[in-house]
């Protein structure tokens, strides 16, 4: 649980509780708001990469698609970019680089090598591209607590994993 997490902890901070908490998705968003008041309050230390920021604005976009206008989840990107004037309508996903800027959140930059390790790692730990990003921004900033929603780190040798549930 994200509430376990001991004060001090640097954490790597994954898309998904940026997307539960600004998306409001229950029942996690409150222990992610929980978790984000502890980062800005100075009690967790937290860090995340371009990649993570980028692909929560994405999704949080989705999202905000799905409920203002009732589009089915499935092929909903393509019908986005097919009907953009939706698209115009849509403004939660402005919200996630101000959110996490003022959280105090250090974001690492992606770069090529950091792209061509992650590369290696999705083969390594069987990891799709954004997965091993993360993980290659982790090695990169020498951290090992992960908090996230997501199960497909769970079985990476040497993290800690921290989920709001």
């Amino acid at each position: 649980m994200l509430d376990n997490i001991p004060d001090g902890t640097h954490c790597f901070v994954d898309a998904n509780l940026i997307i539960d908490y600004i998306v409001d998705f229950a029942p996690f968003s409150q222990q992610c708001e929980v978790f984000f008041k502890r980062v800005q309050a100075g009690a967790l230390l937290a860090s995340t990469s371009a990649t993570v920021v980028g692909e929560a604005v994405h999704k949080i976009m989705l999202a905000e698609a799905m409920q203002q206008h009732g589009l089915a989840r499935q092929g909903l990107a393509h019908r986005l970019q097919r009907k953009r004037d939706l698209i115009t309508t849509l403004s939660k996903h402005q919200k996630v680089s101000g959110f996490v800027r003022g959280l105090g959140v250090h974001v690492e930059a992606v770069t090529l090598d950091l792209i061509e390790r992650a590369a290696a790692l999705s083969v390594q730990h069987e990891l799709l591209t954004n997965d091993a990003i993360t993980v290659a921004s982790m090695e990169k900033l020498g951290l090992t607590h992960l908090a996230t929603n997501d199960d497909n780190f769970d079985t990476l040798p040497g993290f800690t994993i921290w989920k709001p549930r």
